[in-house]
């Protein structure tokens, strides 16, 4: 039913958030969640007013108190919403399909719910992490499927920056070494730390290797898929016409994070692979990319090249 009705909304054909240059992105659906993506208030309210109607056909209809309003680079006044004549709450983020989304685009605030989730599973927990009996092995095996499951969630797709990178190191550092019973005034390093509980399955890097390893995987399986897959169609997606980049220093991307991790790549001996120069189009490493994924060993050895060249000892 949802589907039908989402359908009558986009058959108004409004004008909407561009993803490339046959297609435009407008919802986001997830089991009976909904998310809107419009440019302008006059278009939001025309979508959830023709939404409203539609579901209405079905017997059903959406509760204005669960349904917010999450406002990205907007300049205007904040725009009043409503939704069966009542209106919408603004808010900075909201979570949806277990992370944060914010207001800014940054992961401040899921940084902080994952640490969050993790020390709760790290406490519910607490009884293996005191028992003697039970091996280290057995507990980095426990601690990876339960606190790090929780703390990496969605890693994949973080836009990271230094501080948020420091931040989930200094927790999983602190419950690595509870877990191996090492006091800070044994000055004990963390790598030693990490070795000792996950000696035996042979995976002691650290906390940004593993993420970075999840990312490459993720950007790997995304340049595989159909091109018409939305993840693959939201990955080459471009700047809409008239978009302008804010005065000063721009926040971090994942795309732009992606591109410098991945300059490496660019040098093969003496030659220099297209996408990473000054002049070369903004999606043209990712083409280069994809030429490389199609192999699975060759993107696997470029991956631990890539990861190679990362510190681990912090």
């Amino acid at each position: 039913m949802l589907v039908k009705s989402m359908n009558s909304v986009n058959n108004k054909q409004l004008s909407l958030d561009h993803v490339n240059q046959e297609a435009y992105l407008f919802d986001l659906e997830y089991a009976d969640d909904i998310v809107l993506l419009c440019d302008s208030m006059q278009v939001a309210q025309i979508a959830l007013n023709q939404l409203a109607i539609s579901v209405c056909k079905y017997g059903m209809c959406f509760a204005p108190s669960k349904c917010k309003v999450l406002l990205q680079d907007w300049r205007e006044p904040v725009p009043a919403l409503t939704l069966a004549g009542e209106p919408l709450e603004v808010i900075d983020k909201f979570v949806y399909l277990g992370s944060c989304v914010s207001a800014g685009g940054g992961v401040t605030d899921e940084i902080s719910n994952r640490i969050m989730k993790a020390r709760v599973a790290y406490i519910n927990l607490s009884h293996l992490w005191r028992r003697g009996d039970v091996s280290l092995a057995v507990k980095g095996r426990v601690y990876n499927a339960s606190v790090r499951a929780a703390l990496l969630y969605a890693c994949e797709i973080w836009p990271l920056r230094a501080e948020d990178v420091r931040r989930l190191c200094v927790f999983d550092h602190r419950c690595l070494h509870r877990i191996a019973c090492v006091r800070w005034h044994r000055r004990v390093s963390n790598s030693e730390v990490r070795r000792r509980v996950f000696e035996q399955s042979g995976d002691h890097h650290s906390l940004k290797v593993v993420i970075c390893k999840h990312r490459l995987r993720w950007l790997g399986h995304v340049l595989r898929m159909s091109p018409q897959r939305l993840p693959y169609r939201s990955l080459f997606a471009s700047p809409g016409t008239g978009w302008k980049r804010r005065r000063g220093g721009q926040s971090m991307t994942w795309r732009r994070g992606m591109k410098d991790f991945c300059a490496r790549l660019a040098s093969v001996g003496v030659s220099r692979l297209p996408g990473w120069g000054p002049r070369d189009s903004s999606n043209r490493w990712l083409e280069t990319l994809s030429d490389m994924v199609k192999n699975r060993n060759q993107w696997r050895m470029c991956c631990n090249f890539l990861l190679s060249s990362l510190p681990n000892d912090s």
